[in-house]
């Protein structure tokens, strides 16, 4: 995993790819990740930095937080703003599924901090992005941010390998 590595929509964050198979990206890291299972057979890996969704063993979502300097673009990051967004990207809107997402780019979603029942809330485009997705728009196996219910496991790469 690499804290610096660009977040590309639609195909990696982190150096991670979307579709690589779980048990190559555990192996390969030195991070302790929490095994939680969505509903059957979606599963989440969380670690410190960086959550990955899988199904039938590839990853199918990334989910980039705390501590992760990539950048989309060399410019929006987490900390960054709606504002910045439309600065430097274009517009963005807020989706079927309540995601906040750029227009025309797909694969790509984010969170704010803050509640904002309201979109045009002008404080709405001051707030710190805290949440970044990556995911494959071609799929409908993505998850919403928000759907995160499940049953946790802990383990770290180590243990993990060869258990399903």
């Amino acid at each position: 995993m690499d804290s610096t590595a660009p977040l590309i929509p639609g195909k990696s964050a982190a150096g991670i790819f979307i579709g690589s198979p779980i048990e190559t990206v555990l192996k390969d890291q030195e991070v302790h990740f929490l095994a939680e299972e969505i509903k059957n057979p979606l599963m989440r890996y969380r670690s410190p930095m960086v959550d990955l969704w899988v199904e039938a063993g590839a990853i199918t979502q990334i989910m980039v937080h705390d501590g992760y300097s990539g950048k989309f673009l060399g410019v929006i990051g987490l900390g960054s703003t709606i504002a910045d967004i439309e600065t430097h990207v274009g517009p963005w809107e807020e989706d079927e599924e309540d995601n906040l997402v750029i227009q025309n780019l797909p694969g790509f979603c984010f969170e704010v901090e803050g509640y904002f029942p309201d979109l045009e809330d002008p404080a709405l485009l001051q707030a710190p992005i805290k949440e970044m997705y990556v995911f494959d728009p071609n799929e409908d196996w993505t998850v919403s941010p928000g759907d995160q219910a499940g049953s946790e496991v802990n383990i770290s790469d180590k243990e993990h390998m060869g258990k399903e």
